[in-house]
Parts: C-alpha cells; structure tokens; sequence
C-alpha cells in the first residue's frame, strides 16, 4: 500500500481517477477460478466504488469546513476489510470463494436463532416485535436454513469445541491482514479508523474545541481529518483496483 504526502485536494483529484477506473471495468468473461469468485470480486469492486463515490459526494455537498468526518472514516473503514478479504480469497480463489459464500447459511442460521430466543423476551415490545418478524422472515424459509445449515456447519467447526466459527475464514481480520502482506497497514490505518466504527472516545474528541476560556462544541471538520478520509479511500481502492485488475487483465499501467 502507498502513502502519498498529498493535501486533501490532490487525494480527491486521485480517487476521482480511481472511481472513473473502476467504472471503466468490463468483465469480458468468467475468471478462470470460476463463477463464485468472479461474483466476489465484482461485488468487491462495487462496494468500493459506492463507498468512493459517496466521499466525493459527500464533499460536494458538505464542502472541507464541514465535511463529516466521522461518516467519512466509517465508509473508508470496510474498503480496507474487502482489500484484505480479496487478497486473502486470491491466494486460493476457487475454496475460499466458496468457503466465504457457503458462510452466509451460518450467518442466517444465527440470525433466525436470535430472533427465536427473543421471541421469550421478557420485554412485552420486544416480544411482539421478534413475534412479528418470525412469522414474517423466518418461519416460512426455518426448513430451509437449518438444512442449508446442517449441509455446511461442520465446514465451520472449531476444532477443539465443534462450535461453529464465528468467521467465514476462522482467522480475524488481522490474522489475514499478515498472510498478505498489509500488517503495518492493519495495525497503523485499521487500528485508527475502528475508533470511529466503535464510537470510542477520539470520536467524541472530534466535536470537542478545548479553548482558554473554555469548551464549545461544532460540526466544523479538522483539515487534516478530510485529508486523511481521502487518504484512506486512495490507498485501500488503488490497493484492491491493482489486484482487480491483475485478476482479470483490464489495465496494464501501474494504478
């Protein structure tokens, strides 16, 4: 991943390029790894070029003084996880495709589970509500996920206690981060955007002026926050965009 010693505005000018690339991408035919990893990879590149798009929307409307930080940090966030994803998929494209597709009947096993247990709430709301939504979402299709689930399930099973995994992978995020060779960005980028996706306290910090006379409070952005939003959203879509475009021959310069 390049860093770039840029200002806000050249990072905006550089993902400006980038999503023009990205929509430039035409997949000809299947990658030789097959359907489902040809389907990931696309939809990869769809949520990073939604995600870059709303930024320079974003900035568009709001403007630098009052650009929203915040959100920016949140969207930029999962462009890195589909970055380390892509890459991690890529080093077997056929398994773990089918591997992180195959996740999504755990996923909904878990979902329809936790509705059912709250359906004895002890909460009269909460009851109704995950009463409503049973009969609604998951009483129809309770035959099918638990069959898809049954057919899968020992696919995700830790090997000490048979529970199921609680990754499609069964390795976090940083585990992954080091098997490609984004560490250092994990540990630097990661480390810093999750502060806003968990809402600890350099989030509140964002709103907060602490002067001689006092503290105020104000929507107003910090300079080198709208930078570095921009920053982010260059490095993790030029990463991804250079191994899209590796995988499925479509630009031959350096990104």
């Amino acid at each position: 991943m390049a860093i770039r010693g840029l200002n806000s505005q050249q990072h905006r000018e550089i993902l400006n390029r980038l999503v023009h690339l990205a929509k430039s991408a035409k997949i000809k035919q299947l990658h030789q790894a097959g359907p489902e990893y040809t389907s990931l990879m696309v939809c990869f590149l769809n949520h990073c070029l939604m995600a870059a798009d709303s930024l320079l929307h974003l900035h568009e409307s709001f403007g630098d003084e009052y650009f929203p930080t915040t959100v920016g940090y949140i969207i930029v966030r999962p462009m890195f996880e589909i970055d380390v994803t892509a890459h991690y998929i890529t080093k077997d494209p056929s398994v773990r495709a089918h591997q992180y597709i195959e996740y999504e009947s755990v996923i909904k096993k878990h979902q329809m589970d936790a509705c059912g247990k709250h359906r004895q709430s002890k909460k009269p709301d909460w009851r109704e509500g995950m009463e409503m939504i049973w009969n609604y979402e998951w009483a129809p299709i309770e035959k099918q996920v638990n069959a898809k689930y049954d057919s899968v399930c020992s696919h995700f099973s830790a090997s000490k206690n048979g529970k199921t995994i609680r990754n499609w992978s069964g390795k976090s995020i940083r585990q992954m981060a080091i098997e490609v060779d984004h560490e250092e960005a994990y540990d630097v980028f990661y480390a810093d955007l999750s502060s806003f996706t968990h809402a600890d306290v350099r989030l509140a910090d964002r709103f907060l002026r602490l002067e001689s006379d006092g503290m105020s409070w104000t929507l107003q952005a910090h300079e080198a926050d709208t930078g570095g939003v921009f920053r982010y959203a260059d490095i993790f879509l030029s990463c991804f965009l250079t191994l899209f475009g590796n995988e499925f021959n479509l630009w031959t310069k350096e990104i």
